[in-house]
């Protein structure tokens, strides 16, 4: 193509004024750079050209794609070694299979939509060819690395053991609570020294006997109102956003019942963000449970720690057999 166009330019004295240096200039960069080989496997190629593309769909930015370009060479790499292996023992994926799956995709991932598929390969510039093409590769890529794949278990219990000795700070659980609450809001634009006032009066009928679930549906003013101020969940410290509630929620013992005290409402703002509403309500919180931080024990996470180590040992035994193939293939980087 830029053959043809210089030849054109130079047959046509009069058409070269129609350009001027730079514009052609930086036509051919552009076509140097994506046509740039950045690295060789065997018989196959890896262009700057398919890396950006890959790059493109998850939109990097300029800054994204110069630092992690390499890191999607290696990956590109690591995908042609396994379809090669794959051929190389003989192996195919029936016509059928693909075709399937490739149906499949277009009703996953476009509701069965031909147009709209055909309008995003587009967008790509991608041929239906050249997608089928890459799903095939993808396929075998994903058969030949969950060759390697390793289940749970293949995990001693020693492992397990020890995994959980070393990693005891993942399964620490923080202190929790379960709270009630009655509110009493600024309805009418009442001083808060009437909202302390009214919110005294309830906790001297606590006092004397009467239950934190039949005042807060009897004064209360809150959402959680008709289910005796129960907000049915157990909470930590970093799950309470307004940090008066926060303190209040864990300076108390179990099913013990604050003092009454101010709270600075907040509210959402036009830009989305939360801040301070500049209006007050009177809380008095009733902690209903208590559960103090500690660590999981080991039972109730053992199947998560055999599933890390299986995914670890999955994880190694992929790299020994890529740095094999590597080590067994012609590989070339050019950059």
């Amino acid at each position: 193509m830029l053959k043809k166009l210089n030849k054109i330019i130079t047959f046509n004295p009069a058409a070269l004024l129609l350009f001027t240096a730079i514009p052609l200039v930086s036509l051919k960069a552009d076509l140097v750079e994506i046509n740039r080989v950045m690295a060789k496997v065997e018989d196959r190629i890896v262009t700057r050209g398919e890396v950006d593309k890959a790059m493109d769909m998850l939109n990097f930015t300029k800054a994204e794609k110069d630092t992690r370009a390499k890191e999607f060479v290696d990956g590109k790499i690591d995908r042609l070694l396994a379809i090669r292996a794959f051929y190389e023992k003989g192996m195919i994926i029936p016509d059928s299979y693909l075709e399937n799956e490739y149906n499949k995709h277009l009703i996953r991932e476009f509701n069965g939509d031909r147009k709209l598929f055909r309008d995003i390969l587009l967008s790509r510039n991608q041929s239906q060819l050249e997608f089928r093409k890459d799903l095939e590769e993808e396929l075998i890529h994903g058969h030949m690395l969950s060759a390697r794949r390793r289940s749970r278990e293949e995990v001693s219990p020693d492992k397990v053991e020890q995994y959980y000795r070393e990693n005891r700070v993942q399964f620490l659980t923080d202190e929790k609570v379960r709270l009630r609450e009655i509110v009493f809001s600024q309805i009418a634009g009442e001083p808060e020294a009437v909202l302390l006032q009214q919110a005294q009066q309830v906790v001297d009928q606590i006092k004397v006997g009467v239950t934190f679930e039949e005042l807060a549906k009897k004064h209360g003013q809150s959402p959680y109102k008709a289910k005796g101020g129960d907000w049915e969940v157990m909470v930590a410290k970093r799950e309470i956003r307004n940090e008066a509630i926060r303190e209040q929620a864990f300076s108390v013992d179990e099913n013990q019942v604050t003092k009454p005290f101010s709270v600075e409402l907040l509210e959402r703002k036009a830009d989305g963000t939360v801040g301070k509403s500049g209006k007050k309500a009177v809380y008095i919180i009733k902690v209903d449970k208590k559960i103090a931080a500690g660590v999981k024990p080991l039972d109730e996470v053992r199947q998560q720690i055999e599933k890390t180590l299986a995914n670890q040992l999955e994880s190694q035994s992929q790299r020994q057999w890529l740095s094999r193939l590597k080590r067994d293939a012609y590989l070339k980087y050019y950059f």
